[in-house]
Protein backbone atom coordinates (compact mmCIF):
# COMPACT_ATOMS: atom_id res chain seq x y z
CA UNK A 1 0.00 0.00 0.00
CA UNK A 2 3.02 2.39 1.06
CA UNK A 3 4.15 1.66 -2.62
CA UNK A 4 1.00 2.65 -4.05
CA UNK A 5 0.56 6.05 -1.84
CA UNK A 6 4.69 6.86 -3.06
CA UNK A 7 4.10 6.23 -6.92
CA UNK A 8 0.90 8.59 -6.25
CA UNK A 9 2.24 11.20 -4.60
CA UNK A 10 5.49 11.06 -7.34
CA UNK A 11 3.27 11.25 -10.17
CA UNK A 12 1.42 14.00 -8.46
CA UNK A 13 4.56 16.16 -7.82
CA UNK A 14 5.90 15.18 -11.43
CA UNK A 15 2.83 16.36 -13.34
CA UNK A 16 2.82 19.17 -10.90
CA UNK A 17 6.58 20.60 -11.88
CA UNK A 18 5.74 20.11 -15.56
CA UNK A 19 2.88 22.20 -15.37
CA UNK A 20 4.91 25.01 -13.71
CA UNK A 21 7.44 24.86 -16.29
CA UNK A 22 4.31 24.95 -19.00
CA UNK A 23 3.36 28.17 -17.47
CA UNK A 24 7.10 29.54 -17.67
CA UNK A 25 7.40 28.90 -21.08
CA UNK A 26 3.85 31.11 -21.71
CA UNK A 27 5.01 33.98 -19.31
CA UNK A 28 8.30 33.90 -21.31
CA UNK A 29 6.41 34.28 -24.95
CA UNK A 30 3.85 36.38 -23.37
CA UNK A 31 6.20 38.66 -22.35
CA UNK A 32 8.22 38.76 -25.39
CA UNK A 33 4.76 39.21 -27.53
CA UNK A 34 4.51 42.45 -25.15
CA UNK A 35 7.83 43.66 -25.78
CA UNK A 36 7.69 42.96 -30.29
CA UNK A 37 4.00 44.61 -30.35
CA UNK A 38 4.75 48.13 -28.02
CA UNK A 39 5.37 50.28 -30.85
CA UNK A 40 6.53 50.48 -33.80
CA UNK A 41 10.26 49.11 -35.18
CA UNK A 42 12.75 51.21 -36.98
CA UNK A 43 15.87 50.33 -38.93
CA UNK A 44 19.20 50.46 -37.04
CA UNK A 45 22.26 48.48 -38.48
CA UNK A 46 22.51 45.43 -40.43
CA UNK A 47 25.67 43.00 -40.79
CA UNK A 48 27.21 39.93 -40.80
CA UNK A 49 27.88 37.57 -37.57
CA UNK A 50 31.14 36.15 -38.94
CA UNK A 51 32.08 34.63 -35.73
CA UNK A 52 28.63 33.24 -34.56
CA UNK A 53 27.96 35.25 -31.72
CA UNK A 54 24.83 36.58 -32.40
CA UNK A 55 26.45 40.62 -33.18
CA UNK A 56 27.36 42.30 -36.12
CA UNK A 57 31.44 41.54 -36.97
CA UNK A 58 31.27 43.13 -40.63
CA UNK A 59 29.02 45.54 -42.33
CA UNK A 60 27.34 43.85 -45.61
CA UNK A 61 29.75 43.92 -48.37
CA UNK A 62 28.34 46.38 -51.21
CA UNK A 63 28.75 43.59 -53.72
CA UNK A 64 25.95 41.56 -51.72
CA UNK A 65 24.00 44.87 -52.21
CA UNK A 66 24.13 46.39 -48.75
CA UNK A 67 21.50 48.69 -47.42
CA UNK A 68 20.20 51.25 -49.73
CA UNK A 69 18.93 54.51 -48.21
CA UNK A 70 15.36 54.14 -49.03
CA UNK A 71 15.71 50.92 -46.70
CA UNK A 72 16.49 52.76 -44.10
CA UNK A 73 13.72 54.82 -43.17
CA UNK A 74 11.24 51.69 -43.16
CA UNK A 75 9.06 50.63 -40.25
CA UNK A 76 7.98 47.10 -38.85
CA UNK A 77 5.05 46.74 -37.06
CA UNK A 78 3.83 43.49 -35.01
CA UNK A 79 0.64 43.22 -33.98
CA UNK A 80 -0.70 40.39 -30.85
CA UNK A 81 -3.06 38.94 -33.29
CA UNK A 82 -0.41 37.82 -35.48
CA UNK A 83 -0.44 39.88 -38.48
CA UNK A 84 1.65 42.90 -39.02
CA UNK A 85 2.62 45.89 -41.74
CA UNK A 86 5.58 46.79 -43.09
CA UNK A 87 5.82 50.82 -44.40
CA UNK A 88 7.94 51.43 -46.86
CA UNK A 89 9.12 55.03 -45.40
CA UNK A 90 8.99 57.98 -47.09
CA UNK A 91 11.97 57.00 -49.65
CA UNK A 92 10.96 53.90 -52.07
CA UNK A 93 13.40 51.87 -53.06
CA UNK A 94 11.59 51.10 -56.50
CA UNK A 95 8.54 54.15 -57.23
CA UNK A 96 5.84 50.95 -57.74
CA UNK A 97 6.57 49.55 -54.50
CA UNK A 98 3.27 49.83 -52.00
CA UNK A 99 3.23 52.44 -48.99
CA UNK A 100 2.76 49.30 -46.62
CA UNK A 101 2.78 45.26 -46.69
CA UNK A 102 0.96 42.88 -44.76
CA UNK A 103 2.48 39.74 -43.31
CA UNK A 104 1.85 37.72 -40.59
CA UNK A 105 4.20 36.17 -37.93
CA UNK A 106 4.38 34.03 -34.66
CA UNK A 107 6.50 33.35 -32.53
CA UNK A 108 7.62 29.32 -31.62
CA UNK A 109 10.05 27.72 -29.03
CA UNK A 110 8.98 29.64 -26.80
CA UNK A 111 9.89 33.00 -28.19
CA UNK A 112 13.29 32.17 -29.27
CA UNK A 113 12.13 32.15 -33.22
CA UNK A 114 10.20 34.22 -34.62
CA UNK A 115 8.62 32.54 -38.05
CA UNK A 116 6.51 34.56 -41.09
CA UNK A 117 5.65 32.63 -43.83
CA UNK A 118 5.97 36.16 -45.80
CA UNK A 119 8.75 38.02 -46.49
CA UNK A 120 10.11 40.49 -43.80
CA UNK A 121 11.93 43.35 -43.17
CA UNK A 122 11.75 45.18 -46.81
CA UNK A 123 13.83 41.65 -47.95
CA UNK A 124 12.74 38.49 -50.15
CA UNK A 125 13.82 36.64 -46.60
CA UNK A 126 11.03 34.31 -44.51
CA UNK A 127 10.88 31.17 -42.76
CA UNK A 128 12.85 31.30 -39.27
CA UNK A 129 14.52 34.15 -38.00
CA UNK A 130 16.37 33.44 -34.66
CA UNK A 131 15.81 36.32 -31.60
CA UNK A 132 19.06 37.19 -30.85
CA UNK A 133 17.55 39.88 -28.21
CA UNK A 134 14.29 41.56 -27.44
CA UNK A 135 14.12 44.39 -25.11
CA UNK A 136 11.99 47.51 -24.72
CA UNK A 137 14.15 49.38 -27.27
CA UNK A 138 16.19 46.62 -29.47
CA UNK A 139 15.29 43.53 -31.38
CA UNK A 140 18.18 41.81 -33.03
CA UNK A 141 17.34 38.70 -35.57
CA UNK A 142 19.59 36.71 -36.59
CA UNK A 143 19.01 34.75 -40.01
CA UNK A 144 21.12 31.75 -41.60
CA UNK A 145 21.49 32.05 -45.29
CA UNK A 146 23.89 31.48 -48.32
CA UNK A 147 25.32 33.96 -51.42
CA UNK A 148 27.23 32.10 -54.23
CA UNK A 149 29.91 32.21 -54.80
CA UNK A 150 30.12 33.27 -50.65
CA UNK A 151 29.07 30.45 -48.98
CA UNK A 152 26.93 30.44 -45.93
CA UNK A 153 27.11 33.13 -43.06
CA UNK A 154 24.39 34.78 -40.71
CA UNK A 155 22.73 38.16 -41.23
CA UNK A 156 22.32 40.54 -37.92
CA UNK A 157 18.98 42.99 -38.41
CA UNK A 158 19.17 45.38 -35.33
CA UNK A 159 15.90 47.37 -34.92
CA UNK A 160 15.26 49.80 -32.09
CA UNK A 161 12.06 52.39 -30.74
Amino acid sequence: MKNYVFALLSIGIILYACNKDDDKKSDDTNAKMQLITTATWKYDTVGLDTDKDGKIDQPIPAIVGGVQACDKDNTITFKSDSTGVLSNGTIKCNSTDPATVAFRWWFKDNGATLYSPDPLFGSSFSGNFKVGELSNTRLRILKDTSFAPYGNFTLVLDLKH
